[in-house]
């Protein structure tokens, strides 16, 4: 299981005449994801420790092991006790549907060829390509599955390899799971 962790605010210690703002960083509260608890290992670098104010962290999956730094581990190499690929049907309870809108420029000349290089992707309804006082905006809806990975980049070059220059993406999943009364 992946994880994300954020941190309230970064407090360097550092005077207040250095150059770099103090900011924080957060998540917006309206995000769609969901955040659980990671492992982490907390380690010196190679006989060296870190100024005590940073601290070295390694996120890793739940039950999986980490070696430690400066072990060498064996090659990459497939070896014959390796299992095979395991492919798993997607089940109705792991389809999405991605409702995605991408403002920024486009010239209007090249409204045609971004609408059909997004039409030659499977999964994709609801298109709409348009320029509208100088702002041009991509809406569409796409079928996915939570195990997707890379499906927005790979919509965002499609548009952009047309000729679309991105400033603004919204991006929203509604679950397909039936609701049961």
């Amino acid at each position: 299981m992946a994880s994300i962790s954020t941190f309230p605010a970064l407090h360097l210690p550092f005077p207040n005449s250095s150059p770099v703002p103090r900011r924080s960083f957060s998540l917006p509260s309206s995000t769609n994801f969901t955040l659980s608890a990671a492992s982490f290992r907390h380690s010196p670098v190679q006989g060296r420790s870190l100024p005590r104010f940073l601290k070295q962290v390694r996120a890793v999956e739940e039950d999986a092991s980490v070696p430690e730094l400066g072990v060498e581990t064996e090659a990459s190499s497939p070896s014959p006790s390796d299992p095979p690929a395991v492919t798993v049907p997607v089940s109705p309870s792991d389809v999405l549907t991605m409702f995605f809108q991408a403002e920024g420029t486009l010239n209007e000349s090249a409204i045609p060829s971004v609408t059909e290089a997004l039409e030659q992707t499977e999964g994709i309804t609801g298109l709409k390509v348009q320029v509208n006082e100088g702002i041009a905006s991509v809406v569409l809806t796409k079928q996915t599955t939570i195990q997707s990975t890379g499906v927005a980049s790979s919509l965002i070059e499609t548009i952009q390899g047309a000729g679309f220059k991105l400033q603004t993406l919204n991006l929203s999943f509604e679950d397909e799971e039936e609701v049961f009364v």
